[in-house]
């Protein structure tokens, strides 16, 4: 008999979730009856999501106890089950290979970052999803599939928030293991960055930058490159600030990734390390994507706002993606800016100052992250996918009943 546990809540516990339990299977063919036998059913991976996306009225799943194994072949690594990028990156490493990227805290899962279009920084990088070479699912009947770039359901299923069955296994290309040097500066006036981000975000491998729209010495770069030190935040004024380091409102204890000196991509690329939790939880996310190209017009429309939600405000990092080919990729088609809020975890108060964000945008073409919390109406975020309708055509093939179509996707992509 299949073990369950409660469902519990959300990482930061914005989102208590309205399944009854969690379903926990201890194989394939268990989770195979699982499947088939649910009317409904959602997956539930390591839950830093702030919405309902991994939710559903009766029951989740999670493969916590399912086998993981890594396979690294040729330039692929298969991963598979709950596996982390904590767990990953280490694997490959020890084998000469490396992912293009990573996100900023390395605890997600590989099948949860991918379904859902999370990425980490670089004008050239695309998001993680974009690594994705063959993902393995099981439908809503227990059948399995390999779903490669040769298929016809490949750009739904390299990141298909879930909506296609269970992601049991995801394929990503690697590439030889490199070196980062990373520091984070002050110093950098707003209009050096808002005026020329073409500069500040083409710089280095990755940059973020972290603001709170209004006091400058809450302004930070973190810049992460393949050389050295990047002479160009300092050519523009910026100071490396030392050990002790703000984000914004946000104070980081003793757990970010070492700055000021080289090694391996996977403990420099993210924010925060591996062994430590990256903050208490105790917030709210939500992220917006723009076309760089719209960039400064974009950024000057929520500076012009942001009085409106200082409140709520803990910080706002600004992060790059490359463009790509996924259907419901934030990134499809164009290169874009990623601008991210995390907020005081107040639902009633970052509900209510999300429409002013949103509409501030909405002349920019944007797009939210499907993992974080937005008030979008469907129609407006449709409009701004134009292969939204191919992909709720290939999860309708996949899933004729309606198995992983949850309250979440309804909303966004329609019936």
């Amino acid at each position: 008999m299949t073990e369950t546990r409660p469902a519990g809540t959300t990482w930061s516990g914005n989102h208590h979730y309205r399944a009854t339990e969690v379903l926990l299977p201890a194989d394939l063919d268990e989770l195979a009856e699982v499947v088939a036998s649910a009317d409904s059913l959602r997956v539930q991976a390591t839950r830093h999501t702030f919405n309902d996306i991994a939710d559903a009225d009766a029951a989740l799943v999670s493969l916590e106890r399912m086998p993981t194994r890594i396979d690294l072949v040729g330039d692929r690594v298969r991963v598979e089950g709950l596996v982390t990028f904590a767990q990953l990156a280490p694997v490959i490493e020890a084998q000469g290979r490396a992912l293009h990227n990573l996100g900023s805290l390395p605890h997600i899962s590989v099948a949860g970052a991918t379904a859902t279009g999370t990425h980490g920084s670089g004008i050239r990088n695309g998001n993680l999803s974009s690594a994705v070479r063959a993902v393995e699912i099981l439908d809503a009947t227990g059948r399995p599939h390999r779903i490669d770039q040769g298929h016809e359901w490949f750009p739904a299923a390299a990141l298909s928030i879930g909506a296609l069955g269970v992601v049991t296994a995801v394929e990503l290309q690697t590439e030889p293991t490199y070196e980062v040097t990373q520091q984070a500066y002050t110093g950098v006036a707003w209009d050096d960055i808002a005026g020329d981000p073409e500069r500040v975000f083409g710089g280095s491998r990755s940059v973020s930058v972290f603001t709170t729209w209004g006091d400058p010495a809450h302004d930070l770069v973190w810049a992460k490159s393949d050389a050295g030190a990047p002479e160009w935040v300092e050519d523009l004024g910026g100071r490396p600030v030392g050990d002790d380091i703000h984000l914004g409102r946000i104070r980081t204890v003793d757990n970010t990734t070492p700055r000021g000196s080289v090694g391996p991509w996977h403990t420099r690329l993210p924010h925060f390390r591996a062994d430590a939790l990256p903050s208490d939880g105790d917030e709210i996310q939500s992220e917006y994507f723009v076309p760089f190209a719209a960039a400064r017009d974009a950024l000057a429309a929520v500076r012009a706002i942001a009085p409106a939600f200082d409140a709520q405000l803990l910080v706002t990092e600004l992060r790059t993606v490359a463009g790509d080919d996924l259907w419901l990729s934030p990134a499809y088609q164009h290169d874009v800016l990623a601008i991210h809020f995390t907020w005081r975890n107040d639902t009633e108060g970052v509900l209510a100052v999300l429409p002013h964000i949103e509409a501030a945008l909405a002349p920019f073409d944007v797009r939210p992250h499907w993992g974080k919390a937005f008030t979008m109406p469907g129609a407006a975020v449709r409009a701004a996918l134009p292969r939204a309708a191919d992909f709720v055509a290939a999860a309708r093939e996949a899933d004729p009943r309606g198995v992983f179509r949850n309250a979440f996707v309804e909303r966004a992509l329609g019936r």
